[in-house]
C-alpha cells in the first residue's frame, strides 16, 4: 500500500510537471520561431497561446488530482486574498454583461482567469520540485535567449551579404512592433542575470556564453530605440540594492559586464548607425505627449464609469476612444479604466502588499542562502520589479508573450512563498463543480475567438477606412479596435470624437 501510494504521488507531481513544460516550451519556441507563417507575428503569438490555454484547461478538466492540488495552493492565500480575487471576478463578469461589446469584454475575463490558473499551476510545480522548475525555467530562457541570437545573426549574415537585406530592426524581428520585443527583453534581462551568478565558476565556458547573451541583449536593446526597457532595468537594479544590499552585488555586477559588453557590441555591429538611438529616443517630446494623452482618456473613462469601468477590453471601443492605441500603455489607468476604481483598488492593494511580503521573506532568506541561491533570488526580484514599471510605460498586460512569462514568473513567486497557514479542509465536489464550470466557460469563450483570424483583411480594410492612418493599434488580435465593421459604431465613433 505504501509503494502504491509514493507511485500515486509520484504520478500527479509529472501531470503538473507536464503543463508547467507546455509553458517552458511556449517561452522557448514561440518569441523566436514562426510555426504559423501564415499569420502575422502578433496574430500568430496569440493564436498559439490560446491553442496553449486550450490544452493546459483540458488537462485540469482531466485530472482531479491536478485540480485539487491546485485548490491546496489557493487555500494557502490569506482569505482576504481568496475574498478580493472573487470580488474582482464578479465586477468582471458584471462589468461584462454592462458593456457595448459583452463577447470580448467576457473574452478579456476569462483570458484573465486562464493566467491566474496558469500561475497558479506554475506555484503548484516549484512547491512540489523548486530547484528542478527553477533549473527548467532558466534553461528554458536562456535557451530562448539562444535561439533568438541565431535568427539574429542569421539576418545580420544575410545583411553583410545581400545588399537588398536591411539591418536589424529594419530587417526583421518576428515581432509586429520592437516594443513587444523589448517586453520580452525586460523580463528575460534580469533572469539572465541570475543564471550567469548561479553557473559554477569552474564552468567557464557557460559563464562566458550566458556573459555574450547579456550583452547581445543590451546592444539589441540599445539599436532598438527603447525607453521602457531602460527605465525598467534602472527600477531593478535600484530596487533589488535597497532590498539585497551586498547579496545584490554579484547581479548588479553581472548586469554591468553585459551593460558594458552591450556598448561595445552595439558599436562593433551597428556602427554604421551613427550614435545610440536610444539618447535620440529620450529626446523625443512626441512619444511622451501621445502617452499622455492616453492616460487622460483613460481618466476620462474612470470618471465617466467609476464604478464597474467602461468594460474589460473596453479601451478599445471606437466609441470610447478611437485615436492611436487600443490600450493606454499602463497597467493600473488600463484597468481603472476598463474594469472601474474597486477592482483596481483591490488588485493594486493585493498587487502590492503581496508583493512586498514576499520580496520582504526573499530579503530575509538571502541572509542564510548561498551567493548562486540568492543570485536567482535577486533575478527573479529583479524581473518582477522591471515587469512592473515597465507595465507603468507599455502594453506588458496586452501582449501575449508578456502574459505568459506574467504567468510564469508569477507562479515562480508565488511557489517560492512560505505562507504561515497550511490547507486544512479536502475541496469539495461543489467547489471542484465550480472550478470546472469557469475552466469550461473561459476555454469556450476565448477558444471561440480563433475565429475572428478569418476576418482579419476585412477588419484591418475597416479600420484603414474609418481612420486617416494606416498603422494598426494591437490589442487582443493585430487590429484591435472592436467592431470596426459595424457602421453604427463606427458612425458614434466619429460623432463622439
Amino acid at each position: 500500500m505504501r509503494y502504491y501510494a509514493l507511485w500515486l504521488e509520484k504520478r500527479n507531481v509529472n501531470k503538473v510537471l507536464v503543463l508547467v513544460c507546455t509553458i517552458i516550451g511556449y517561452v522557448f519556441i514561440v518569441p523566436t520561431l514562426s510555426p504559423l507563417p501564415d499569420v502575422e507575428p502578433y496574430n500568430e503569438k496569440r493564436a498559439l497561446q490560446i491553442a496553449f490555454f486550450l490544452m493546459v484547461g483540458s488537462l485540469l478538466l482531466a485530472s482531479p488530482t491536478v485540480r485539487r492540488q491546485l485548490f491546496s495552493e489557493v487555500q494557502c492565500l490569506p482569505s482576504s486574498t481568496r475574498w478580493g480575487l472573487g470580488l474582482v471576478l464578479v465586477g468582471g463578469v458584471l462589468s461584462s454583461l454592462s458593456a457595448p461589446s459583452t463577447f470580448y469584454a467576457f473574452l478579456e475575463v476569462g483570458h484573465f482567469l486562464l493566467l491566474l490558473v496558469l500561475a497558479g499551476t506554475v506555484a503548484t510545480a516549484v512547491r512540489q520540485a523548486p530547484r528542478q522548475i527553477e533549473r527548467w525555467i532558466l534553461g528554458a530562457v536562456a535557451l530562448g535567449v539562444v535561439l533568438y541570437a541565431v535568427f539574429f545573426g542569421v539576418g545580420y549574415g544575410m545583411y553583410l551579404t545581400f545588399e537588398e537585406i536591411r539591418l536589424w530592426p529594419e530587417g526583421g524581428t518576428n515581432y509586429v512592433n520592437i516594443r513587444f520585443f523589448n517586453q520580452y527583453q525586460t523580463w528575460t534581462l534580469p533572469l539572465l542575470g541570475g543564471l550567469l551568478v548561479a553557473i559554477p565558476k569552474r564552468w567557464k565556458n557557460a559563464r562566458v556564453g550566458v556573459l555574450g547573451l547579456i550583452a547581445l541583449w543590451w546592444a539589441l536593446v540599445f539599436t532598438s530605440s527603447v525607453r521602457g526597457t531602460i527605465v525598467a532595468m534602472a527600477v531593478a537594479a535600484i530596487g533589488v540594492a535597497l532590498l539585497f544590499r551586498r547579496h545584490a552585488k554579484p547581479w548588479l555586477l553581472a548586469q554591468a559586464a553585459g551593460l558594458f559588453g552591450g556598448l561595445l557590441l552595439y558599436h562593433l555591429l551597428f556602427s554604421t548607425e551613427g550614435g545610440l538611438k536610444v539618447v535620440e529616443r529620450f529626446s523625443e517630446e512626441r512619444q511622451y505627449s501621445g502617452r499622455l494623452q492616453l492616460w487622460l482618456t483613460s481618466l476620462e473613462m474612470a470618471w465617466a464609469h467609476p464604478w464597474l469601468g467602461a468594460g474589460p477590453m473596453h479601451f478599445a471601443w471606437p466609441p470610447f476612444h478611437f485615436s492611436t492605441g487600443a490600450h493606454p500603455h499602463n497597467a493600473f489607468l488600463q484597468w481603472l479604466a476598463e474594469w472601474g476604481l474597486p477592482s483596481t483598488g483591490i488588485m493594486s492593494g493585493l498587487a502590492v502588499w503581496g508583493g512586498w511580503r514576499w520580496m520582504d521573506q526573499e530579503r530575509r532568506a538571502a541572509e542564510e542562502a548561498s551567493a548562486a541561491s540568492n543570485g536567482v533570488r535577486v533575478a527573479l526580484v529583479g524581473s518582477v520589479l522591471a515587469a512592473a514599471a515597465h507595465a507603468m510605460v507599455s502594453g506588458l498586460l496586452v501582449t501575449p508573450i508578456s502574459q505568459v512569462f506574467l504567468a510564469l514568473v508569477g507562479g515562480w513567486a508565488w511557489g517560492r512563498y512560505q505562507f504561515k497557514q497550511k490547507p486544512v479542509t479536502v475541496p469539495s465536489n461543489l467547489a471542484h463543480a465550480v472550478l470546472c464550470v469557469l475552466l469550461v466557460g473561459a476555454m469556450g469563450v476565448v477558444g471561440s475567438s480563433l475565429k475572428d483570424l478569418s476576418t482579419v483583411e476585412e477588419r484591418r480594410d475597416a479600420l484603414i477606412e474609418a481612420v486617416d492612418r494606416n498603422r494598426f493599434s494591437p490589442r487582443y488580435w493585430g487590429q484591435g479596435f472592436l467592431h470596426v465593421r459595424d457602421s453604427e459604431v463606427i458612425d458614434r465613433a466619429r460623432r463622439d470624437r
